[in-house]
């Protein structure tokens, strides 16, 4: 779960909310588990503050604990290895415009046998991912 799809599902206002909203239950319903990193959701939390203030950061914690503890949702935490994937896949992938989050979340993904990415950042497609919901 990327931060584009974290953002779609929470802020009502998003153009993409919709869609991130029955994606995202349609997962629920089907019994999968959703993965994501602390780098995720460090970089979404960020944007909520910036943009819809620290009430929507805080609910955003909160439903990342709820989902935790309903396993819904597994956080990996990146340590030194995984980023070190990550900046092998920027430079491998140097004429994208990755960020460090987008490359230690392939990485992540790739070591776990992900192929789908809930999210809409293009560059997911680029690394070989299935982006959604298309």
């Amino acid at each position: 779960m990327d931060t584009g799809g974290w953002i779609a599902l929470l802020k009502r206002d998003d153009e993409m909310h919709a869609r991130a909203g029955r994606y995202y239950e349609a997962q629920v319903a089907g019994g999968r588990r959703l993965l994501t990193t602390n780098y995720v959701i460090a970089e979404t939390a960020t944007g909520l503050r910036y943009d819809a203030g620290l009430e929507a950061a805080v609910a955003f914690r909160q439903a990342v604990e709820r989902a935790v503890a309903g396993r819904r949702l597994r956080v990996v935490w990146i340590n030194a290895r995984l980023e070190r994937e990550g900046w092998d896949l920027l430079e491998h992938y140097s004429g994208l415009a990755l960020s460090l989050t987008d490359a230690t979340s392939a990485a992540v993904a790739r070591r776990a046998g992900v192929n789908e990415v809930f999210g809409f950042d293009r560059h997911f497609r680029a690394l070989g991912f299935d982006l959604q919901p298309a």
